[in-house]
């Protein structure tokens, strides 16, 4: 993109009124009869099976989540006024996130963890200056692309308000993040994000944070060489974990790369159902890039019967996109994510990911070099 003219942005990271359609006007444009749920996004009509499976499951797990609050209230009350979460002793807070967050301090937390706080502290006025910087023409284009297509099911994007309040944090994330600028799947972390901090300044903050903390950078870098080394990490670790679905994919030479990649770049974002990713997401941004595996091995632990009936390749490509967006039961899927794949070591999984980037490393410069041959 470095060849590309600069222009000004076509935001200065305010709304203004001028810009924006009137609210009451976006909200008359949606179905009179549709329903949402409790983050703004469209339910399915009576008689959806998936649907009614969510629902099913949230009358099943309500006492259970009771419990879970009272207990994280428990907790909260043992400290005065406003205070890091990160302070909490590691071992305590790792088993609390785990039993996921209640909706109302589920924004407070994130921050916290991530360190947020701290990274705006010492630059203050970063979301202000990067959100109304030199825009590179084809990013500002690609993300103008993505924003219609971000969960159009969400009252909020359906709307010019909250678009242009997606497209600022896009935009800044961009200007703050020159070896990435944007890439497709940033839309709709960024996009929960801003459900979640209610805020475009606290989400920028928020992406900009676990972007680092979890090290994933070179997921959208050109070539993305850490998403080849991170599949290649996974498929050892399927192998391992799962050597029935393992041996299945090899036998019908399915690669991992194909199923699992958007699964990755998104952080889940756009397969598990709502309330699951949540729970993920909840303890992704404390324990780090090693949840991604774990939540993937779990998710094929959880759909294995389903995985061994297909028999064929084009049957796997075509069910593998329903094996996340069944995980309905979040409990469950988590249960199978953690306490089902023990002794998942960061250390051996760092090893295992710098051995496996050498390997993509150099594949990729004797493509070049290849290429360059032929040239």
């Amino acid at each position: 993109d470095g060849d590309a003219a600069a222009m000004p942005a076509n935001v200065d990271g305010r709304l203004k009124r001028e810009d924006i359609a009137d609210v009451e006007d976006d909200r008359a444009a949606a179905r009179a009869d549709e329903e949402f749920d409790d983050l703004g996004f469209a339910l399915p009509p009576e008689g959806d099976v998936l649907g009614d499976s969510n629902k099913n499951y949230a009358r099943w797990f309500a006492p259970k989540a009771v419990r879970r609050r009272l207990r994280f209230e428990v907790c909260l009350q043992r400290f005065a006024g406003p205070f890091d979460w990160a302070s909490v002793p590691k071992g305590r807070l790792k088993a609390l996130l785990r039993k996921g967050l209640p909706a109302e301090h589920r924004a407070t937390v994130w921050w916290s963890v991530l360190g947020c706080e701290n990274r705006r502290q010492h630059d203050p006025d970063g979301y202000a200056r990067h959100v109304s910087g030199l825009a590179v023409p084809r990013t500002a284009a690609e993300i103008e692309r993505d924003l219609q297509r971000t969960f159009p099911n969400h009252r909020l994007f359906r709307m010019e308000s909250g678009q242009a309040e997606l497209r600022n944090v896009l935009q800044a994330f961009a200007n703050h993040s020159p070896r990435v600028q944007y890439c497709q799947g940033l839309n709709f972390i960024a996009a929960l994000l801003l459900l979640i901090m209610r805020d475009p300044e606290r989400a920028f903050w928020a992406l900009v944070c676990a972007v680092d903390n979890l090290g994933v950078e070179g997921y959208y870098t050109h070539g993305m060489m850490l998403l080849k080394a991170d599949m290649s990490v996974l498929s050892a670790e399927l192998q391992l974990r799962c050597p029935k679905v393992a041996s299945m994919f090899r036998r019908e030479k399915v690669e991992l790369m194909s199923i699992c990649s958007q699964w990755y770049i998104t952080w889940f974002c756009i397969c598990l159902p709502g309330p699951t990713l949540l729970r993920v997401w909840d303890t992704l941004f404390f324990e780090g890039f090693k949840v991604l595996f774990r939540i993937a091995l779990g998710i094929f632990r959880r759909a294995e019967e389903e995985v061994l009936k297909c028999g064929t390749f084009e049957t796997i490509m075509e069910r593998a996109q329903s094996w996340p967006r069944n995980m309905v039961q979040h409990n469950e899927l988590l249960k199978a994510s953690f306490k089902g794949v023990r002794t998942f070591r960061r250390h051996n999984l760092n090893r295992a990911r710098d051995e496996a980037f050498s390997r993509v490393e150099a594949e990729e410069l004797l493509f070049r070099q290849a290429r360059k041959q032929l040239i």
